[in-house]
């Protein structure tokens, strides 16, 4: 059973127990939530001027709005500032920062009635992050910028937590992923040629799950659900922030969430930073064998 915990202010080993058994948790609005989704809409205000963003796909051509995003998303995940506002987050949610290494935040870009569904835009399929090669100890943290509903969310599939899919991800190899797979994305404007690992069929919708928040909401789950990007059907554009944590004495210990259907080669534990001075993991290799995905 996925339970949906909100605003439960459990310790951070608390947190990662409830995550690592499937649940849900929810958090509304804060301070540190705040601060970061208030740091992206001003870069997506100077990106998108003079046009509203959330509106601006009606105003570009999809080159100009790909032209926009890019460098958009770029700017968001590489700026300093970002780093020190996720920092700020997982001490107002009580992890040790010795202990906490995150990845570098993503900014999503979702277009409303397929204006763009590939590249900088790309519509994620039902999938775990531990198809991409995530360890089963990660923790995701999404966050919608502006305001979301139900026709431009995420889903969950609740049922799938034990249940297996079948899926692509044995031909997933993230080295070729970081090498060819990330460069490509502003190339991609029609369809999306790069290699994702897929599910090869559709989930069944009956346990689907959309939970819809406002600006700063954060919603924690583990990288074994499966989820997908809605397709979004407002009239809105949704942009929304993401990045993962993981606890490196999870990893060096073994705990995690269960693996029931992953295949993927590689590992992500080289993107992750600590949260305390942001250095890399010292010989991420070495942990190899703790995150195995078969």
């Amino acid at each position: 059973m996925v339970n949906i915990y909100l605003n439960h202010r459990f310790s951070d080993q608390k947190r990662r127990e409830r995550i690592f058994s499937g649940d849900l948790l929810l958090y509304s609005r804060g301070a540190a939530t705040a601060a970061l989704t208030d740091h992206a809409i001003s870069m997506i205000g100077e990106a998108f001027a003079p046009y509203a963003p959330e509106t601006a796909q009606y105003e570009l051509s999809v080159e100009e709005f790909v032209k926009r995003v890019g460098p958009l998303k770029s700017k968001f995940t590489n700026d300093h500032r970002t780093k020190e506002l996720v920092r700020n987050l997982l001490i107002e949610f009580g992890c040790d920062l010795n202990d906490t290494f995150f990845d570098v935040p993503m900014l999503r870009v979702v277009p409303a009635h397929g204006y763009l569904t590939s590249g900088v835009s790309y519509a994620y399929k039902a999938h775990r992050d531990t198809w991409y090669a995530s360890p089963v100890s990660q923790l995701n943290w999404w966050m919608p910028v502006f305001d979301v509903t139900g026709e431009r969310s995420m889903s969950f599939y609740a049922d799938y937590w034990t249940k297996p899919l079948a899926n692509s991800s044995a031909e997933f190899d993230y080295g070729e992923w970081c090498r060819v797979g990330r460069t490509l994305a502003t190339s991609q404007i029609e369809t999306d040629t790069r290699k994702h690992p897929l599910p090869q069929s559709a989930p069944d919708k009956s346990s689907e799950i959309r939970i819809n928040g406002t600006s700063g909401d954060v919603i924690v789950f583990s990288s074994s659900h499966l989820h997908e990007t809605v397709a979004n059907e407002s009239e809105v554009t949704r942009f929304s922030i993401d990045f993962r944590t993981i606890a490196l004495s999870d990893i060096e210990s073994g705990r995690g969430a269960p693996n029931v259907d992953t295949r993927a080669t590689g590992s992500t534990l080289g993107d992750f930073l600590r949260g305390s001075d942001f250095a890399p993991i010292a010989d991420p290799e070495q942990y190899l064998h703790a995150v195995a995905h078969v």
